[in-house]
């Protein structure tokens, strides 16, 4: 075959290739969920109190967490963005899965070497007669290609894969984002939390003080008996001794909240410890209609995109039960001194050599193997299906739960509020009697027990209703603004990587990858370079 028939063999598979391969496999589109028409309205009962909300739309993601009013709390949460070593992990994922992705990228491209070898030997004195030369040399140079067509999509289909499996860990990057910030709050609320309790606990042990104080002055002077000593003297070592446990729940507190810095365990306490800023509760609530999760947490989108590269696998798997055919050739150039056959120049055009081959490979025995494969796959892809399924319902009912905390923290803060006032009052009654000798000490130990437990459910139950606004805002998106680009990395880290491999411009550039080349050439699968979130109605890649 002479070399311009080659050429025109390789040309006709190629343009075959292009105009006649298909994609095996079924195309991903967004499974089926059940979603509410709208989260059930909050209203003013005798157990739940109303929440300003706005059902139509939501509130502005990035003053999400500003609406608690609280300096700290902001700079707490503009700080673990860029510090929090965990979600620098999830970070450095995205890029590891975009690395991953020019590798199946270029699966669907030729390969091509070049291969060079030079040898020169010294000859026998019967070669030297035959070669009339005492040295042989031989060279050769030669580019080599080989090429499997992806006739039934199989590299195809795993560029979908390896793209859809890309931005999974974009979402899984902005869900780990927003459970950060909500384990910031959280966190900071509970700190708060403490310290309030701590405060209570101080004040009532300093009011139990002077109750001890009065009852041993009234013992002194037989005007009470031993008893009343002993209950005011355990009494008040009862309440001195709860307060070395509320401490040290502050301290392991304000150490998480280090760590969640990623900084060292006193971190907190030395930079924080003294504000004295506090929360308050949001003054609306931007929930929207339950379809509008599909969009805003990044954790069903992430979902949803485990599903797509699952379904692309089935197709990966599938184009094994048909034949593959695999196109390879060389051309170079050899010379030698070889006795008279002797050439010159290497690259002389008479000098060069070429092939071109072609192998056909068809599964016969092993093809029940294939297709249990293929039913692995799509048994894992339906897995994938019921995954996502659960996860939109899962954040509806994150939803509701949160809703209801908030409506009914609300309430019963209420209640609280107004018990604490009589508590006081009682408490305060119950000591003059005392002094006075109208009641017995019983009656302020009851009146004392009573101001502090209520105080600490006043306490607790307004750090719920903040915790519960913590809770709907992550279960709502927690802020994520349905970007869907790579996330930055800290400078220095950059600089590490850049030092030890060459990354190019791919660690400080944002927007589409720049490693899917070859798929955006020759794939006929559908916009698979959309760096966006699928939305409602249209499908993900």
């Amino acid at each position: 075959m002479t070399s311009k028939s080659q050429l025109n063999y390789v040309c006709l598979i190629f343009l075959l290739f292009l105009g006649g391969c298909m994609t095996v496999g079924p195309d991903y589109s967004r499974p089926s969920v059940k979603t509410g028409e709208q989260f059930q309205a909050s209203a003013d009962t005798e157990v739940t109190s109303k929440i300003n909300e706005t059902p139509s739309q939501s509130i502005d993601p990035l003053k999400w967490w500003e609406s608690f009013g609280d300096v700290t709390l902001n700079q707490l949460l503009q700080k673990v963005k860029a510090q929090n070593l965990s979600l620098q992990q999830s970070a450095l994922r995205v890029y590891q899965f975009q690395s991953q992705l020019g590798v199946s990228d270029s699966q669907i491209l030729p390969v091509v070497s070049l291969s060079a070898s030079s040898l020169s030997s010294k000859n026998s004195s019967l070669q030297e007669i035959t070669n009339n030369n005492n040295n042989l040399l031989l060279n050769s140079i030669n580019l080599q290609l080989s090429w499997e067509l992806d006739f039934w999509g199989k590299f195809r289909r795993g560029i979908e894969s390896a793209y859809s499996s890309y931005l999974s860990s974009v979402a899984a990057y902005y869900s780990a984002d927003v459970s950060l910030s909500a384990d910031v709050a959280n966190t900071y609320i509970n700190i708060r939390n403490y310290e309030s309790l701590l405060d209570v606990a101080k004040t009532n042990l300093a009011l139990q003080a002077e109750s001890l104080r009065i009852a041993s002055a009234r013992f002194k002077y037989g005007a009470t008996s031993k008893l009343d000593l002993s209950q005011a003297e355990s009494e008040y070592q009862k309440t001195k001794a709860d307060i070395p446990a509320l401490y040290a729940s502050l301290k392991k507190t304000q150490s998480a909240m280090s760590l969640l810095l990623g900084e060292v365990p006193d971190y907190y306490e030395k930079n924080y410890g003294n504000a004295k800023t506090s929360l308050r509760p949001p003054p609306e609530l931007g929930v929207g209609i339950p379809k509008d999760l599909l969009r805003r947490r990044p954790d069903v989108i992430q979902a949803e995109y485990n599903a797509a590269t699952q379904s692309a696998l089935i197709g990966v798997n599938k184009a094994a039960l048909y034949p593959s055919l695999s196109l390879g050739g060389t051309f170079g150039f050899a010379n030698s001194n070889y006795g008279t056959t002797g050439s010159g120049n290497l690259f002389s055009w008479g000098n060069n050599s070429s092939s071109i081959s072609g192998d056909l490979l068809f599964p016969i025995f092993y093809r029940g193997a294939i297709v249990d494969q293929i039913r692995v796959q799509d048994s894992i892809f339906q897995q994938s299906i019921l995954a996502y399924q659960n996860q939109v319902l899962t954040a509806q009912k994150e939803v509701e739960d949160s809703l209801i905390t908030i409506s009914t923290s609300k309430s019963s803060l209420q209640d609280l509020k107004l018990a604490v006032i009589s508590a006081s009052s009682a408490a305060e009654l119950s000591l003059e009697r005392y002094k006075t000798g109208q009641s017995d000490y019983t009656t302020v130990i009851s009146a004392q027990q009573s101001l502090l437990k209520v105080q600490n459910s006043d306490i607790q139950t307004a750090s719920n209703e903040l915790l519960g606004y913590v809770a709907a805002f992550k279960a709502l998106g927690g802020g994520w603004s349905s970007q869907m680009s790579a996330p930055k990395l800290p400078d220095m880290m950059i600089g590490e990587m850049n030092d030890r491999s060459d990354w190019g411009p791919v660690l400080t550039r944002s927007g589409a990858p720049l490693n899917v080349r070859a798929a955006k050439l020759l794939s006929d699968t559908p916009d698979l370079l959309k760096p966006t979130a699928p939305t409602q109605g249209s499908p993900a890649p």
